[in-house]
């Protein structure tokens, strides 16, 4: 067992070296911008609306429905903010309580991807 030891030890002290290559950054989930893009567009098969919808054709949100700006926020923020919406801690509006809650983790991840491609609308 003792013989495993020095080569324990190199393989921890490499680890660092390799994992931030391997990984996205963190605070951030891989997605696939281009489904996002269809997402956003087009809604999903189980009736998730578009965002475009209430969010704009830019995405540059609605103020008077209360619709904000989607395009080039963060991934992170995008993830947080459809998971509090999800569980009912952010928003009032049932209509995109419902839109969050019916996202897969898939779906979510790839919609924060797109937006996070785009730049920021004025």
């Amino acid at each position: 067992m003792s013989h495993l030891r020095p080569a324990l030890l190199a393989a921890l002290l490499l680890l660092p070296t390799l994992a931030p290559a391997a990984l996205p950054p963190q605070g951030t989930a891989a997605g696939n911008a281009a489904r996002g893009k269809d997402i956003v567009a087009h809604g999903t098969a189980n009736g998730v609306l578009p965002c475009m919808v209430c969010h704009g054709t830019d995405l540059a949100g609605n103020p008077a429905i209360g619709a904000p700006r989607l395009a080039g926020l963060p991934q992170a923020t995008t993830l947080a903010a459809l998971a509090a919406i999800a569980a009912g801690k952010q928003g009032k509006n049932y209509v995109m309580r419902n839109i969050a809650h019916a996202l897969t983790g898939a779906d979510r991840a790839d919609i924060a991807a797109y937006l996070a491609s785009l730049p920021e609308a004025d």
